[in-house]
């Protein structure tokens, strides 16, 4: 075992952790080296003795994400300058963050502010959604931001920004949450070795790995491996959260009196919609639809959600499906396979909905729609006019909640519903708005005039009919205008139908629950399906499980145990003096509540990779849970005024301190063979390295040994997606485009020449 020379070290009396270094230079004498059974236990030096509640609120506030030091423009608001420094760092620290503050506190602005930060020298990239890109254009030039836009449907069609360096602003960066569309593997290329900054408020759609694809496009698989999280992928994927996440992911809670308040309230079917409801089944199921399950699963979900929206929505959707079953017809005549492009597109309002296309069974012939569906769709067909013509008890609810005057959003999932109010609502006529028209009435008017009218404005309705044409009241939309829009001057919020996620819900309320509403209420009216309809699609019940998926991640009022307890934990100690020591804490309980962090030391200075808060038990036995740390950090800051020193349980504590030590210094020293568990793919690119390392030590070939040695370093780290996909086109070249590709790969990160543990403080709890 190595020996380590007798060094005293003296602990300040300050809120810095103690470390092994010194700017004394020891005398080392021969007689006094001495074996060193374990160190860990002998580098860590427990800081002076103080008072309890003082070492507990220091350590506390170690605990909150690390924050830039830069000034915020002047332009962000006190609630929003948090966000702007934990993002700064976030993605200095790591390559990227995701800002996911809630929807409507200005994120658009909090970006802008990291943009200026980063982007100093070159303009920042933006990547809006098509109908974003005026209003981040028309922001940026109030601001002074330089900015170039392109959007995600640009993207999909494998169009990009020429500026190969600098910051990319994902906006709304769900879209881009599945790894295997177009759109994401033209992107994640793109971004290797770019700083990103992801920005949602519902990073979380339809599974936990919707949020780690998100962070994959700029951050690396091991990048939280010093927080105990060796793969994000591993994590994520196995539907799990940990406190660390906090580091990448900034949320701060919606900023209490600036937005108005929320006020919920739900209207009910009468007797006469579920019976109509039942019509619109016993229509339905008088279908055959297909052959195989998966696919009549899909096309019956399609006719029953059409069904919940409107009368004209299921009408439009049978008339869809009788064009599918001519299309299947005629490809069964000419002796070809059923075309499956013409199912995906019947089925693509399911984009927020998790469809397994890949796992459903290719067909092989026209046989898969059941064509004998075409001698009962006339029947059916006409069934649903008469249901449409007939009075509609929904839309009656609807005008009675209307009649007030108050302005309105009203969404729907379909645009055939849209029409379907936009002909029968009024007088006066609603404005409306679906992805590819707008108007008022029957009327067409420029999208952005509909959606003008429903902005931000100073001027009251009053104001607005005394100087010209009252504009409309009420607003018609699909859920092409629930993302990213400002259209503040709605009071209420109306879900004419329901989404499949609660990612939908959030964002139509967003629209007018947002900085800038001069109403103080906002009411959201959701008009319930009828019960037989709920009933067949599951609809309250998806959205219920759906809707508790982001506190897995730490997400949302519900996620706060995860990651942001650590933040709200050291808000709740702010007050009051605070040091980091060693103090003892009478109580019923024996343990040691010990605080630690992780700096990589690297050319004289140290940077913290790491802080964490464990308990532990006499028995070693560990844990960072929020429940047991906060409980014993509040029993520790109501012990006020010093206590007698316990200088005999210090060492004992050291000890059981070094175990979860260990672990993280394990990881944050680079076990990615051990925990990440490589894919196939770095397996392949890594044999394949090291066999061109053999092959150049053995030619003596130093130039092209470095490069195989800087490749494997590389390849032995965590990998952004577009990095991943880099490997994977990688494995597969011949050896002389092998050997130039390596090149081509990007640095393996940042080496640190040393990872330092440090004491952040100790608790030593003791009966008595």
């Amino acid at each position: 075992m190595t020996s380590l020379p007798d060094i005293s070290v003296s602990a300040q009396h300050s809120d810095r952790p103690s470390s092994l270094h010194s700017s004394a230079i020891p005398q080392i004498v021969a007689e006094s080296l001495a074996t060193v059974p374990d160190p860990v236990v002998t580098a860590l030096r427990p800081g002076p003795w103080l008072p309890a509640d003082e070492v507990a609120r220091a350590m506390a506030r170690r605990l909150a994400p690390d924050e830039a030091p830069d000034a915020p423009p002047a332009w962000l608001r006190p609630e929003q300058v948090r966000s702007f420094r934990r993002s700064l760092f976030a993605v200095r620290q790591h390559g990227a963050a995701l800002l996911a503050d809630p929807v409507g506190s200005g994120k658009t602005y909090v970006a802008l502010a990291v943009a200026a930060a980063i982007g100093r020298a070159q303009p920042t990239v933006c990547l809006v959604p098509a109908a974003l890109v005026e209003q981040w254009r028309a922001t940026a030039r109030q601001l002074g931001a330089a900015i170039v836009v392109a959007t995600h449907q640009a993207a999909s069609r494998g169009r990009l920004p020429a500026e190969k360096n600098g910051l990319v602003v994902v906006d709304e960066a769900h879209h881009f949450r599945n790894p295997g569309t177009w759109r994401y593997r033209t992107v994640a290329p793109w971004l290797i070795g770019r700083p990103v900054l992801l920005v949602t408020a519902t990073p979380v759609v339809n599974r936990l790995t919707d949020l780690l694809h998100q962070l994959l496009l700029g951050v690396r698989d091991d990048a939280l491996a010093p927080d105990g999280v060796p793969s994000l992928r591993t994590l994520l994927g196995q539907a799990a959260g940990s406190p660390a996440l906090g580091r990448l992911v900034i949320e701060s809670p919606a900023p209490h009196g600036l937005q108005p308040e929320r006020r919920g309230a739900v209207s009910p079917p009468d007797a006469s919609e579920c019976e109509a409801a039942i019509g619109a089944l016993a229509v339905i199921d008088g279908l055959r639809l297909s052959r195989v399950a998966g696919t009549e699963t899909l096309i019956r979900t399609v006719l029953r959600r059409a069904a919940a929206s409107s009368p004209a929505a299921l009408t439009w959707a049978l008339r869809r499906y009788r064009s599918l079953l001519l299309h299947a017809r005629d490809a069964a005549r000419a002796g070809r396979p059923f075309d499956r492009a013409a199912l995906r597109r019947f089925t693509g309002e399911f984009e927020d909905q998790l469809v397994w296309w890949e796992l459903m069974p290719a067909a092989e012939d026209s046989g898969e729609l059941r064509l004998d569906d075409l001698d009962r769709i006339d029947d059916a067909l006409r069934d649903a006019e008469l249901a449409a013509a007939a009075p509609d008890g929904k839309l009656d609810r609807l005008r009675s909640l209307l009649a007030d005057g108050r302005p309105t959003l009203i969404f729907a999932s379909r645009r055939e519903t849209v029409r379907y109010l936009r002909d029968r609502l009024g007088p006066p006529a609603p404005a409306w708005c679906t992805g590819t028209q707008a108007g008022v009435g029957h009327c067409p008017m420029p999208r952005a005039t509909v959606l003008g009218w429903f902005r931000q404005t100073d001027r009251d309705d009053e104001t607005l009919r005394a100087d010209g044409p009252a504009p409309p009241r009420h607003l018609v939309v699909t859920d092409v205008a629930a993302e990213g829009l400002d259209l503040q001057r709605a009071g209420r919020v109306v879900h004419y139908d329901l989404p499949w996620t609660p990612m939908r819900v959030e964002q139509r309320e967003g629209r007018a629950v947002r900085l800038g509403s001069r109403h103080r209420v906002v009411d959201v009216v959701t008009f319930s399906p009828p019960a037989p309809l709920d009933r067949a699609l599951r609809l309250s019940r998806a959205l219920a499980m759906k809707a508790r998926l982001p506190a897995l991640a730490g997400l949302g009022a519900a996620g706060r145990g995860l990651w942001r307890w650590r933040s709200e934990l050291a808000d709740a100690h702010a007050e009051g003096e605070s040091a980091l020591g060693t103090a003892v804490v009478p109580s019923a309980s024996k343990g040691v509540l010990a605080g630690f962090e992780l700096y990589g030391l690297s050319a004289g200075a140290a940077h913290r990779l790491a802080s964490t808060l464990v308990w532990i038990e006499p028995g070693g036995e560990w844990t960072d849970e929020e429940q047991v740390v906060a409980a014993h950090l509040a029993e520790a800051t109501a012990v006020t005024g010093a206590q007698v020193p316990d200088t005999e349980c210090v060492s004992e504590a050291i000890a059981l301190t070094a175990a979860p030590i260990r672990a993280r210094l394990g990881l944050a020293r680079g076990s990615r063979w051990v925990a990440p568990a490589a894919d196939p793919i770095t397996h392949r690119v890594a044999s394949r390295l090291q066999q061109g390392i053999r092959v150049a030590a053995r030619g003596r070939d130093l130039d092209a040994l470095a490069g195989f040695e800087r490749a494997l370093a590389f390849v032995g780290r965590g990998h952004t997606a577009g990095e991943a996909l880099e490997l994977e086109r990688l494995a597969d070249l011949p050896e002389a485009e092998f050997s130039r590709g390596i090149r081509r790969l990007p640095p393996p990160g940042r080496r640190w020449e040393a990872i330092d543990a440090r004491l952040g403080g100790l608790l030593l709890f003791r009966p008595g």
